[in-house]
Parts: C-alpha cells; structure tokens; sequence
C-alpha cells in the first residue's frame, strides 16, 4: 500500500479522521435502517479501474487495487454491491465489452501479478513483471488498449505463464484444479478453444472467411469430430497446443474471478455481472444450430433506420438447442456472480429482429456512424416470460440466488408491451432519473403509483439511477435537463427549486438523494466519484470505452466533494430521511459530516492519501 504525500496550495476537500469515518459509518446504518435501503450499488467497468503496480494500461476487477477501491467506495458511499460491467474475450479492433464472449473471459482482465503467488504455482517470476508491456508510460486516464493487445503485451505474458504452468509436477493443485475446470465446464470450453486452432489453420480469426467445412464444424450438435481431432493437434510457432492453451487461460481467468468474488463478498460486497442479450462471432460458430440463419437483433436508431446488434437465438428452438444454449449462459453467470444485470431484457421477451442489408456485391451496409443497417421483418415473435422465468430464474434457483437479484434492463426498444410478462416474476427492474417528468423517472413516482398498468411494478420492484453507462454524466445532464428536472427534484424532496436551477452541485446533491427515497439505487463510477467523464458514446467507434479512474482518485473524490460534486452519502441521506418526514437527531448528525466532506482543506501539505 503506497501513501502518498500532497503538496502545494490546491483547495481538496477535507479527508475523515479513523474516528469521524467510524462514527459516520455507524450514522450510514442507522439512515439505511430507516429508509429501508437495501442495495446500492456502483457501476464499474474493469477497464475503468486504476492500477498501481504494473500497469499496462488496462484495470481489472480482479487485482488488489480493485480490493481497495472497493473498500473506499463501501466506507465513503455506502456501496454494498458492485455491477461488473461484461468480462468477456474482446479485441483492439472491437473494443466495446458488449462484443465479448459469453461463456469465455477475457485475457485482457488477468492480473498478471498474481501469477507471482503460490496459489498459481509461480507460473510467473519477478523479473517477468519488470517487461516493458508491464510497464510502459501510460496515459493514466484513459485505457491502453494497443499496449494491452500489442505482440509482446497481455496474451505473450500468458504464453510465458502457460510455459511454466506445463513444468508443474502432474500432481500439483494447479495442475489438478485445471483439470477439474475442463471438466465443469466441457458445455463451452472446448468448443471456444477449438475456435483459435481454426483461426490458425484458416489464417484469420473472421470465421466468415474460413473453409465451408470449419464454419460449419457444428452445425449440428454433435459436431464434426473428425474434424475437431485434427484441430485439437495443431500448435503455434513455439510448439503450444492451442486448445491447451486457450483452456489454460480460462482456467487462469476463472480462478482469478472465484479468488476477487470471495474478497468482495468478505468485505460484505456482492458482486453482479453483466449478462449481454447479444453473442460474439465465436459463440455463434460454437453453438450454430441455436442461431437463426440470417437475423439478428436490431435496435429502432432513429430517421427510420435500425442498427444489428448481434446475431439472434432461434425463437422457434426454445425447448431445443436455443433454450440450452440460454440456460447454460444464464448458469455459469449465476456460479461466478452473486447476481445478474441482463442488458436490454426486453429483447428476451418481444424482440425486434431485423435482416441484415446488404448491397450489390453482397456485402453488409453500414451507416456513416459505423452501425450495420437492417430492416425488421414482419412477424416478430414474442417469447413472453418464457426465457426470463423458466430459464434465467430457473438457471438463479438452482444455484441458490434469488430472483430479486435479476435486474432487468427494460430501458427503449419494445420495454413497455415487455414489462407485464415479467411482473410477478420476482425479478428487479432497472430504471433511470435521467428523462424524468411527471409520469417517467422519478421515484416519488413510482413510490405513489406502484403496481400501475404504466410500468408494471411496486414499490421497490425496482433499481434506480441517474443514467446507464449508455448516458452522459450526472453532471452534463444538468447542462441538458437541469432546468425541468430541478423544479420536480425541489418538490419531491422539499428543496428550493431555484436553488437547485442554478446551481449544478446543488442540483447533482439533489439527484443522489432522490435515489435514497427508495429502496435500491445504483450509480457509474465516474458519477460516484464526480467526474464528467462519459463511459460510452453510442455510434462513436473509435476513443470510446476509454475512461479510467485516475489513481488518485481518493484525492479527487476528496477535492469534488468540497466543490459539491460527486456522491456525498451523508447529505443524500439526510435528504431523503427529511423528505420523508424524518426529521431527527439523526438528520443533523449526518449535516455534520455533510459538511465535513465539504469543507476544503487549504494547507494540503498535511493531507496524506492511500493510493
């Protein structure tokens, strides 16, 4: 752990003593206690994550500075689950987490330095961490993705790794506890392994540009095995079995995530993963009887066009190879998380299908943003609560979670004619402040109209925020709604709207407790720590998923709050007690400290921080 001392004359907000944080944590109960509040839960990209030692640009929720961070966010926000962002294998080509594997992680989220440890055998040394991809001068703001993808970066350090793993004496734990993963997850594992030695024999990872036979090794399910013998003996350069290989990685990856999963959970954190709606060209390829032939999931994106997302499941083999593939996906999320985010439910429940354009040569249409254009086709299925409840609710029970921990992104596209065939199911609702009006986002509400025909739900049935990490800041949406949304803060939570109108700390420290006025709310790191900064810009393909918390980022938590910006759990606490009416000793206390994380402290020269 690094303490760093601060310089200088910069006004940063002033940090707690051991006692006042204590003592402030006891009065975040005690509020809890009151309101009800159950979950509240930050956003987080691993990408996003800073990264002390080591860095190579990218952040991981599985290293040790995640652990701190979390622990920061529990003490300071008051957050008691962590939403992870999809982990899944992507590129430097296609950056965006939603275009990962479904059942593989991705390499780019090891942490190299555990590898170090005795619990992964040494497979690593030292003077292995000491590489120039290991510590390359970084843009500490933004992600690295070049590096990490670089010939000498993330995937030559685990070949190194897998070089020293083989050495291992056949009974060591390592070596039995590889085998024991292959085992437990033979649905997947092999088939995403198979998927590289193709790439390899073909000369190119784009599958549509392999032989007829390897793009369709399993069309059927059995595979062709004559086939699958052969590409389980091809290696590269070095001599490495690639499905070996490949194997050993996820092997890796999956320890990694059990091992940071354990510590969250120790330090009373649950954590959620993201499960996307869409599938990787290499899921498709592995799994290829469940998937349509020619349609995929598409999105209404505006002047009447619509955009393909991902290649869409076989409505039509929902009790057949379709439901499996759905089953097993919703399974291993509910054995490696404590609960699950589905991105854009309502594509599970009334989808909208389109068929992809193509022009006179055969190929795929493109719009000037980069989205690949379709057309919707005429008889669109309705699934109905069948893929929510008897599989994914199904998939939660039989690994002892509850349905409550199924949030269900039903934000756009067919959310509203969606939202009756999951109401009764248990499961969580996502929703948004960001477009409130009288009759949309706001928890007062929802509060006062539970169980309406509008959105089909009670109070509580759901998880409220400023926006999702589609959306800008909390901060740019006072620039773009502030004004109409200050004057419906002010009266839901007894405020003065004008102050709230013109001042956009004023105005920030209104929305964070409006989400307290009810029982679960989450919000993305960057609003959290009261950055600016915008996770993902829709239609923008390049330099986006870039955001990076800087690793002083305790310092400027500290320096945003004395400037009224970012969460300042106290105030959002008291907020919503005295909204609802309770008015107390306890209200006053928590004023206190309010003001406390307000108040900037001039002679920084004494301030120390834990990076």
């Amino acid at each position: 752990m690094l303490i760093s001392a601060v310089t200088g004359n910069m006004p940063f907000g002033r940090t707690l003593t051991k006692h006042e944080e204590n003592e402030l944590k006891k009065l975040e109960t005690q509020a809890k206690e009151q309101l009800g509040t159950e979950i509240t839960t930050a956003t987080i990209f691993d990408f996003s994550l800073p990264k002390e030692k080591h860095d190579t640009g990218i952040g991981t929720s599985f290293s040790e500075d995640a652990q701190q961070m979390a622990a920061f966010l529990k003490t300071l926000c008051g957050i008691n689950s962590i939403q992870l962002q999809p982990q899944g294998q992507i590129s430097n080509f296609i950056r965006s987490p939603y275009s990962g594997t479904s059942f593989a992680l991705g390499m780019h989220i090891i942490d190299l330095n555990k590898l170090t440890g005795k619990k992964y055998g040494c497979i690593l040394k030292e003077e292995d961490l000491n590489k120039p991809y290991m510590n390359k001068k970084v843009n500490k703001d933004n992600v690295d993705y070049d590096n990490v993808f670089a010939e000498d970066g993330q995937k030559a350090m685990l070949k190194t790794a897998y070089d020293n793993f083989k050495k291992l004496r056949s009974n060591s734990n390592m070596k039995k506890d590889f085998e024991a993963f292959k085992h437990s997850n033979d649905y997947w594992l092999e088939k995403d392994a198979l998927y590289e030695a193709c790439a390899i024999a073909n000369g190119t990872d784009n599958s549509f540009k392999w032989s007829e036979r390897d793009q369709n090794i399993f069309a059927s399910k059995e595979g062709d095995k004559e086939r699958i013998e052969e590409l389980k003996k091809i290696t590269d350069e070095d001599g490495r079995n690639i499905v070996d290989f490949e194997e050993f990685v996820q092997f890796i990856a999956d320890k990694e995530q059990q091992e940071s999963k354990e510590k969250f959970n120790k330090k009373g954190i649950e954590i959620y993963g993201d499960c996307q709606i869409g599938f990787s060209q290499k899921d498709v390829w592995a799994h290829k009887s469940a998937f349509s032939d020619n349609l995929e999931f598409g999105c209404d994106i505006g002047y009447g066009k619509h955009s393909c997302w991902s290649p869409a499941i076989d409505f039509n083999k929902l009790d057949g190879d379709a439901g499996e593939l759905l089953y097993n996906k919703f399974d291993l999320f509910f054995k490696r998380y404590d609960g699950v985010r589905i991105d854009a439910a309502w594509q599970l429940v009334k989808p909208l299908l389109v068929e992809p354009i193509k022009n006179e040569n055969g190929e795929d249409v493109f719009d000037e943003n980069g989205n690949k254009l379709g057309i919707p086709i005429n008889n669109q299925p309705w699934a109905g609560g069948k893929i929510i409840g008897d599989i994914a609710v199904k998939a939660a029970e039989n690994n002892g979670v509850e349905p409550k921990k199924i949030f269900l992104e039903m934000l756009g596209g067919n959310s509203y004619e969606a939202l009756h065939a999951v109401k009764g199911l248990g499961t969580t609702l996502i929703h948004i402040t960001k477009y409130a009006n009288d009759y949309w986002g706001r928890v007062k509400f929802y509060e006062s109209h539970g169980g309406s025909n509008y959105q089909n739900m009670n109070p509580g049935d759901y998880i409220i925020g400023p926006g999702t990490h589609d959306d800008e800041s909390l901060l740019s949406q006072y620039e773009n709604y502030g004004n109409a949304r200050a004057y419906l803060l002010a009266g839901d939570l007894g405020l003065n709207p004008e102050e709230l109108r013109s001042s956009r700390s004023k105005w920030a420290e209104a929305s964070f407790a409006e989400l307290f006025t009810t029982k679960n709310q989450f919000a993305t790191l960057p609003d959290i720590l009261g950055s600016s900064r915008r996770i993902n810009e829709p239609d923008i393909q390049n330099g986006n998923w870039k955001y990076r918390a800087k690793k002083n980022y305790k310092q400027m938590y500290y320096e945003n709050l004395s400037n009224g910006l970012g969460l300042n759990l106290p105030d959002a606490l008291s907020k919503a007690l005295k909204a609802k009416g309770m008015n107390s000793q306890l209200t006053d206390k928590l004023d206190y400290y309010a003001d406390i994380l307000r108040e900037p402290e001039e002679n920084t020269s004494k301030l120390c921080t834990t990076i």
